[in-house]
């Protein structure tokens, strides 16, 4: 398992200068994240010229347009989201990264408070249906892997568990649709966070890391070792980034995050009932950072 941090939490303008302390506080990765707009096609070849000469990969792309967030409420919605999601997935492609979708991303009015969430309408189902396979037609021309992110019920009504990801992705049927699983939510939305990883084994292909009050891993509540634990006994080697907010200044919480982190990775194998060789020497990026670029 590797680490990646967000390109938010580096403020500098400059991709080279950006991954150059990502590689400093101790990750191995970074989850990039751009707003459409007309200078994407620009910022995306000045991201790779600047991984020509970095250690650090692509994690993980999500680009950001109005219709990213927007509900797929309607034919009209579901052709500005797949115009959108186009974009991304090709960014994605070029930067050898799974890309982040979402059919919704806001805040629900009413807020679900103590009911739980009411179950998709049937033209709700269809439409969600009708958008992921033709985001799966998208993913197979632009040779990339698009991301559903199950979120907790306080921002979505779509998808909340893994479990709903995974049958979604069944019915699909699409190689080029996995899964984005999110401690925050999951710490929210699944009954054991552990168990329900091992169940979305061959689903996960990425994992972001947010503690139980949504700050940096270590400042909440989340077992993340237990989490990390039923990651390895799933075989999953891939990115997790942080998806969180930082309480202070980046240049001292992101290292002491990392450090967290990485012993949390090191516990769980301790941890693993039978743990051999193997599965120690999966730790590399705790203490080198990996160098090979990502396949899809």
């Amino acid at each position: 398992m590797k680490l990646a941090c967000s390109s938010l939490f580096v403020p500098e303008d400059s991709y080279r200068i950006k991954l150059a302390r990502v590689d400093r506080w101790g990750y191995d990765g970074i989850e990039v994240r751009l707003e459409e707009s007309e200078s994407l096609p620009r910022e995306v070849a000045e991201i790779e010229e600047a991984l020509a000469n970095s250690p650090i990969r692509v994690s993980s792309v999500i680009v950001r347009s109005p219709a990213y967030s927007a509900t797929l409420d309607s034919k009209d919605a579901k052709r500005a989201k797949l115009a959108s999601a186009k974009i991304a997935l090709e960014v994605g492609a070029r930067l050898g990264a799974g890309v982040i979708l979402q059919p919704e991303y806001q805040a629900q009015i009413p807020l679900p408070l103590f009911d739980p969430p009411e179950p998709l309408t049937v033209r709700e189902r269809d439409l969600l249906l009708s958008f992921l396979e033709e985001i799966a037609e998208l993913a197979e021309k632009a040779s990339a892997i698009a991301l559903l992110e199950p979120i907790n019920r306080y921002e979505t009504h779509y998808y909340h568990r893994l479990e709903e990801a995974m049958a979604l992705c069944d019915r699909v049927g699409s190689t080029r649709i996995k899964i984005c699983a999110d401690f925050f939510h999951m710490n929210i939305e699944e009954r054991d966070i552990a168990a329900s990883i091992e169940r979305a084994a061959g689903y996960i292909y990425h994992v972001q890391l947010g503690d139980s009050n949504r700050r940096l891993p270590g400042q909440g509540h989340i077992d993340f070792q237990s989490g990390f634990a039923a990651l390895r006994r799933i075989g999953y080697e891939r990115f997790m980034s942080l998806e969180c907010m930082i309480p202070s200044e980046p240049d001292e919480e992101l290292p002491k995050c990392a450090r967290y982190l990485c012993q949390c990775i090191k516990d769980s194998a301790d941890t693993q009932a039978g743990a051999d060789t193997k599965t120690t020497s999966s730790l590399h990026n705790c203490d080198t950072h990996a160098t090979a670029g990502q396949t899809h």
